[in-house]
């Protein structure tokens, strides 16, 4: 069955009755018949198994019908997302207010507990809050970020399109809107899959809540736990500035090194609410991580 004609069908039963009552009714008697998988599936093997090789072709409600859960919309308060599931069937139910791109990271989300989580939780609610700050120490909620983010932002279309683009968010937006995300799942996959050395940094009221490095940035390498006083953020966070354009400042104000004050990176900062701030680091002049290389490889001679 389409996922429009379940939605449809979903609708028509639901009147006056609370939708969670129509969904337990509706698993039960078998309203979806989607084929059943068992185990975990990882997104690019889903993709492939459905024969997406475009952007535009992927489409949320259809994956999820395929892997037994169907996405239905309606408003939700509390919550952006959140999923009931029942024997090898699900519902997830995605806020009918938000954005297209927070609705299709939000099933992408639920959809990543159906596939990691079946027969651990029978549901999960999620607040928006989540899909930007739960990317930092493992839990479900970062595991099913991390779900959506491969299954919307698959490798294999991604780092062509990414190819050679400067690490700032006005990429980051360009990108975001071809391949319908959200800002923050479309910047880190940017500095995982981009051309260049680079690292993203979001702060929640001044401090570091998360950062990830991009393979080519040194594991010794960390953002301070607040930015510094001459950093695009600071400025942002103190509400100094609305908007920063990509700017080049000292690296001191950023990475936790003895020797940052010697050279400089590109900052590129936006609020994404009003505590979170969201950073695109950019080793432009990539100087500082030669010279980072070269001194342990002396230190580690000795």
């Amino acid at each position: 069955m389409l996922a429009k004609e379940a939605v449809g069908r979903i609708e028509s039963a639901v009147g006056e009755r609370p939708i969670a009552w129509v969904i337990m009714e509706a698993l039960r008697d078998g309203m979806n018949r989607a084929e059943i998988i068992k185990g975990y599936i990882p997104p690019h093997r889903l993709l492939s198994d459905l024969g997406i090789s475009d952007p535009c072709d992927i489409r949320t409600e259809a994956i999820a019908q395929h892997c037994g859960a169907t996405i239905v919309y309606e408003r939700l308060k509390g919550s952006a997302a959140r999923i009931l599931g029942f024997g090898n069937k699900a519902f997830i139910t995605v806020d009918l207010e938000s954005r297209r791109e927070r609705q299709r990271f939000s099933a992408g989300h639920e959809l990543g507990h159906w596939m990691l989580d079946r027969g651990k939780v029978a549901s999960f609610a999620c607040s928006e809050v989540f899909f930007a700050t739960e990317w930092g120490k493992d839990n479900p909620e970062k595991r099913a970020n991390r779900f959506a983010a491969n299954l919307l932002l698959p490798q294999f279309m991604f780092e062509p399109c990414a190819k050679n683009k400067d690490m700032t968010f006005d990429t980051v937006t360009s990108l975001a809107r071809e391949f319908e995300t959200s800002l923050t799942a479309t910047a880190i996959r940017l500095v995982e899959l981009g051309s260049y050395p680079a690292m993203i940094v979001c702060n929640e009221l001044g401090r570091r809540r998360w950062f990830m490095r991009g393979p080519d940035v040194p594991d010794r390498l960390w953002p301070k736990e607040t930015p510094g006083a001459y950093t695009c953020a600071y400025d942002l966070i103190h509400k100094s500035a609305r908007k920063e354009p990509a700017t080049d400042v000292q690296a001191d104000g950023w990475i936790d090194h003895p020797r940052s004050k010697y050279y400089s990176l590109r900052e590129h900062s936006v609020a994404i609410s009003t505590d979170l701030i969201l950073s695109l680091l950019w080793w432009k002049d990539e100087r500082q991580l030669l010279d980072f290389e070269e001194d342990e490889s002396e230190r580690d001679d000795e």
